[in-house]
């Protein structure tokens, strides 16, 4: 999930809207859980879309990379899941423990194939051909730490 903040694909847009109508708003994000940008980005699609004729339909998003990926993209769902340290998996400064990648995948209905992916982003693997399991390592500047299996 990309910054939009600091990306320079994306740029601020502003107005004034009735109080009324911004706590509404800001309540159905909240309550939806999807992002205000996300909900003004829908909105302001439909609404050029409308007024040129042009299909503005959002093209589909890539699919998630890494859990750090995973997580940012649904956080308010996970925050009902039991995982400790979302925040901090977001933003990829730490690594989750096998049974939180279980419960994260579990809680979105990821398919297995899709997950072994996200594994494998997330930790960088070093797969064995003649192993009957993955090997994986956390890259911290040459050195390995934390081996673990994932099969």
């Amino acid at each position: 999930m990309t910054d939009r903040r600091r990306s320079d694909d994306y740029k601020q847009v502003s107005g004034y809207i009735p109080v009324n109508l911004a706590l509404e708003f800001k309540s159905i994000c909240a309550r939806e859980g999807i992002s205000q940008s996300d909900a003004l980005e829908d909105l302001i699609r439909e609404w050029i879309g409308k007024k040129t004729g042009a299909d503005t339909s959002t093209p589909e998003p890539a699919p998630p990379k890494t859990i750090a990926d995973v997580v940012r993209a649904h956080m308010p769902k996970l925050k009902r899941c039991g995982v400790k340290n979302l925040p901090a998996l977001a933003k990829g400064e730490v690594l989750p423990t096998p049974g939180d990648f279980a419960i994260i995948t579990s809680a979105l209905a990821i398919p297995e194939e899709e997950r072994k992916i996200i594994w494998q982003e997330t930790f960088k693997l070093s797969v064995y051909q003649q192993s009957q399991s993955v090997k994986v390592y956390r890259d911290a500047g040459g050195v390995k730490e934390d081996e673990c299996e994932y099969s």
